[in-house]
C-alpha cells in the first residue's frame, strides 16, 4: 500500500467513524415534526397534538408551584389544560445550604438551593405510570447583610431551580409522550 493511499485512507476514516456514529442516534426535536401524517403526508408530531393535554397535579406549596408553572409551560406552552390525557405527579422539596461564611462576623455570605423532584407520569384512561424518577437543580446565590436582597436572591434561586428542574424532566419524559401518543414500542432498559 502506497503512502498517499494510507493518507486517503486516513482522511476518509473520521468521516465513516462519524457516519457510523450518527447512524444509531434517535435524538430529534421535542416538537419539531418527527414523522408523515398517513392522512394528509404533511410532517407531524404528536407533541405538539398533546398541548393542553397534560396536567400536573395541583401543588401544595410555593417551591411547589413554582416548578409547576416551569413545569405546565414546558409541556403545554400557554394553551390551557383541557380533557387531559396524562398526568404529571411531581413531589417538590427544596433546601437551601450555606456554603461561605462572613470572615469575623460569622453571618452567611453564600449559599446553595437545591430543588429535588420526583416525578410519576401516568397515563388517565388507565392509571399506567409511563415513568417516573427523580431529577433535581442546584443553583448558587448570594447572602447579603441586607433584607431585602437576601430574599430576593433566594427567590430567584427558586426560579432558576424550578425551570433547570423543569427542563431535566421533560428531557424525559417527552420522549414517552411521543412513543405512547404515536403507539411506537418503549424502549427497555
Amino acid at each position: 500500500m502506497s503512502s498517499s493511499s494510507v493518507r486517503r485512507s486516513l482522511k476518509v476514516l473520521p468521516l465513516v467513524a462519524a457516519a457510523w456514529l450518527l447512524a444509531g442516534c434517535t435524538a430529534g426535536p421535542l416538537y419539531g415534526t418527527t414523522h408523515l401524517d398517513p392522512a394528509t403526508g404533511a410532517r407531524a408530531n404528536a407533541l405538539v397534538g398533546l398541548k393542553g393535554r397534560i396536567s400536573i397535579t395541583p401543588a401544595q406549596t410555593r417551591t411547589a408551584q413554582v416548578f409547576r408553572n416551569a413545569m405546565l409551560y414546558a409541556l403545554n406552552g400557554a394553551d390551557p389544560v383541557r380533557e387531559p390525557l396524562y398526568e404529571l405527579r411531581p413531589v417538590v422539596t427544596a433546601s437551601d445550604q450555606i456554603t461561605s461564611l462572613e470572615a469575623g462576623t460569622g453571618a452567611p455570605a453564600a449559599s446553595l438551593y437545591r430543588m429535588t423532584v420526583d416525578y410519576d407520569l401516568v397515563r388517565l384512561r388507565d392509571g399506567v405510570s409511563l415513568t417516573k424518577g427523580q431529577r433535581f437543580a442546584m443553583v448558587p446565590y448570594d447572602r447579603t447583610q441586607q433584607l431585602y436582597a437576601a430574599e430576593r436572591a433566594v427567590i430567584d434561586a427558586r426560579e432558576q431551580a424550578g425551570k433547570a428542574v423543569a427542563e431535566r424532566i421533560l428531557a424525559v419524559v417527552a420522549p414517552v409522550l411521543q412513543r405512547d401518543a404515536t403507539g411506537a414500542p418503549a424502549v427497555t432498559k
